[in-house]
Formats: C-alpha cells, structure tokens, sequence
C-alpha cells in the first residue's frame, strides 16, 4: 500500500491532543482511538473526510495518561504552543477556548483504515501503536459504555513550513470535527515516516485490528 494522495487544500480539520500529534510525528503512534466528542451530531465519531489536517487542543490532555517513555511529547507539545495574540487579533478568542487566539497547524492526516468495536481489550491490544497508559484506557472505557471505539489508522504528513489560524469562536467545543474557514495548501506534505518504515509498521498493526 502507497501513501496516499493528499488534496491540494484541504478545509477538514481534525481536533486531537498536541501530545497525540507529537508522538504521531515520530512514527510511535499509528492510530487514533475515539469515541466523539461531547457535541458530536449522533453522539459517535465518523470519518469526516479521507484527509484532513490535525487541530491541536491542549485542553483535557494530561501527561499522566501517557506512559512514561512518552511523556517528553507533553513537554515539546507545550513548547510548539503559540503565545498569546495580541489583544487586537484576540478578539473571540476565549469563547473558542484557545486563550492565545491562534493554533499552529502542522501535520496532516490520511485515513487508511476505520473500524469500530465493542472488545474492551482492543485499546489494551493496541498498545505498541499508541502512547496511553491504563488510567488513559479505564477511562475512554468508562465514558459512554454502550459506544464503540472506533480506531483509525492513520498515515501523518508534515508540512513543509506550520501555517497559522486565527480561532473563530465556532470552532470551539468539545466536537471532533472543525470546518476551516478558509482551506489550508497542504501541497508538498511528507510523510513522518518513509515508506519501508510505515509499511513495516502497518503489517505488524493489522493482525490486531477486528475485522471491518
């Protein structure tokens, strides 16, 4: 399996802990595991779109539901965090919970597979090709029971230089899923890891993952 195409522009922004991402740019997370956001229309997570491009929200993330080989991505996720706008250009922004009233955006993201399950012990199966720890699984388990899990794996692109949005308060809220108001170029992302690497890495993932 070939990377896959990205779009030139892409207007589907995907929220996910900065932490998450950090691990995902080195190749030791391969998977998003979800169950929706609190707002989610239909209470559950859906693909949105094929390819989009990660949002990084700091809110809830806690370095205590990482494992301890993992948790240097809490600290150089805060250090890739923008500081404060200027007043001006802050406007709205505390409404959209982002206090510095801008993210940074740098990775985009490719869909390869999405299945759903009800197996508690699949993130548990799971753990070579994500970053939490049980406390992280108790809970994900814990919240709204009688939804699956869905996993995603995912094939990460680095742009080649950040670009940064401003916030609209629309964007705020505990929901998975934001549409940008203006598409971001993600022409001439490369993949976190080469080819061989993914593959490698992909072949070892999927003997674990349910059948879809």
């Amino acid at each position: 399996m070939s990377a896959p195409l990205l779009p030139s522009t892409c207007a589907v922004a995907l929220k996910e802990w900065a932490t998450v991402l950090e691990a995902m740019a080195r190749g030791e997370q391969l998977v998003l595991i979800r169950k929706g956001g609190l707002i989610e229309p239909g209470g559950g997570f859906a693909l949105a779109a094929p390819a989009f491009v990660f949002y990084p929200t700091f809110e809830h993330q806690a370095v205590n539901y990482l494992r301890p080989e993992f948790r240097r991505s809490f600290e150089d996720a805060a250090k890739r965090r923008l500081p404060a706008a200027p007043p001006a250009s802050s406007k709205g922004a505390a409404q959209a919970g982002a206090p510095e009233g801008r993210v940074r955006i740098d990775f985009v993201g490719a869909a390869v597979s999405s299945v759903q399950s009800a197996d508690p012990a699949l993130i548990r199966r799971l753990e070579p090709f994500h970053v939490y720890n049980e406390a992280f699984v108790t809970q994900r388990l814990k919240w709204q029971p009688d939804q699956p899990v869905t996993v995603v794996v995912v094939r990460v692109f680095r742009l080649p230089s950040p670009q940064v949005l401003t916030v609209a308060p629309r964007y705020a809220g505990c929901k998975s899923w934001v549409d940008l108001d203006t598409p971001l170029a993600v022409t001439g992302a490369v993949p976190v890891l080469d080819e061989a690497a993914f593959q490698r890495r992909l072949h070892a993932l999927q003997p674990l993952l349910p059948s879809a």
